[in-house]
């Protein structure tokens, strides 16, 4: 497919026509450098050979964090072109009057350097107590910075010259209201309220010369968020959109309910904390298991189930 062609497709086909014409206008208006197809067309020549070599370091960073503690499973990709150009479009489109975000001057040339997700990799873990042992890992693997104030200086810590890997920003914690933070406290992490209940760590780090976004969670958290990720996030243009988001809120509760109750068989099994006691169960004393805060999220999830009912008509 010729580019001419390709470019009226990607348009079309991601419905982003109204957002490149935009752009267009507010470019002519300040006679700006680049116009976002000329960045897209660049991109586009590119990109098939850089896709590539992405890909031989995917491959290489797999062999180093497959065998960091904990995991339970991993998967990764590479962001295909479609992807690439899509969120080029709506990250310029979003910040081209801002002047002071790194995607309102993104072109064809520095997108490798602003865009930190093209490769991503996302480590999945069993039990959120165990987060602080991979943690642990990760920056053992791929160290902090030797100079802490450059974190404030820079969006990304530019690559360093000698070719070492480090972490190219703070990482941060995404956590949902009423979570329990404690696990991250001695840890050197940012932590940010994700009102839709998104829970995820994540972790830029510079990695052979590119940047490349590496996220540990749960098995639960992934679970919501896939679902999450396929039916709600960005899907406002679906006709059923409010009621999946709606849906979601409940599948959020349930997930979060079933990760605190395993979190607790793994605390009774390690420490043999019940045991069974003329017909009931005894915990060992100076242990609480804090089985009402997993019931009152079950409610809560009822709660919401049992309001989209009353609207389904």
């Amino acid at each position: 497919m010729c580019w001419d062609e390709y470019w009226k497709f990607l348009l079309d086909d991601k419905k982003l026509n109204s957002k490149v014409e935009e752009m267009n206008e507010v470019d002519l208006d300040i006679n700006g450098k680049y116009m976002i197809e000329d960045i897209c067309h660049k991109i586009y020549d590119e990109y098939p050979d850089y896709y590539k070599e992405l890909q031989k370091k995917r491959q290489e960073l797999l062999n180093i964090v497959e065998e960091f503690p904990g995991v339970h499973l991993q998967t990764s990709r590479v962001k295909k072109l479609d992807s690439l150009l899509k969120k080029v479009i709506e990250k310029r489109s979003k910040y081209i009057t801002s002047g002071s975000s790194l995607y309102t001057n993104i072109n064809g040339e520095n997108y490798k350097n602003i865009l930190t997700d093209l490769t991503g990799i996302r480590l999945i873990i069993s039990y959120r107590g165990s987060w602080i042992e991979l943690h642990n890992k990760i920056v053992e693997t791929f160290p902090y910075y030797k100079e802490r104030e450059a974190y404030n200086k820079y969006t990304f810590i530019p690559h360093p010259k000698d070719g070492s890997s480090v972490i190219a920003e703070i990482p941060k914690v995404y956590y949902a209201y009423m979570d329990d933070l404690s696990i991250y406290k001695e840890a050197d992490v940012e932590t940010y309220l994700k009102e839709n209940g998104y829970r995820s760590v994540h972790y830029v780090i510079s990695f052979q010369g590119t940047y490349v976004e590496l996220q540990t969670r749960t098995i639960y958290d992934e679970a919501w968020s896939d679902f999450d990720h396929n039916f709600v996030y960005k899907r406002e243009y679906h006709k059923s959109h409010a009621a999946l988001k709606d849906m979601s809120k409940v599948l959020n509760q349930i997930t979060i309910a079933a990760s605190e109750l395993g979190e607790i068989m793994k605390k009774v099994y390690d420490n043999e904390l019940i045991s069974e006691f003329d017909g009931d169960y005894k915990v060992k004393e100076g242990y609480s298991l804090q089985l009402n805060e997993i019931s009152d999220k079950i409610v809560n999830a009822q709660l919401l189930l049992d309001e989209l009912n009353k609207r389904i008509v």
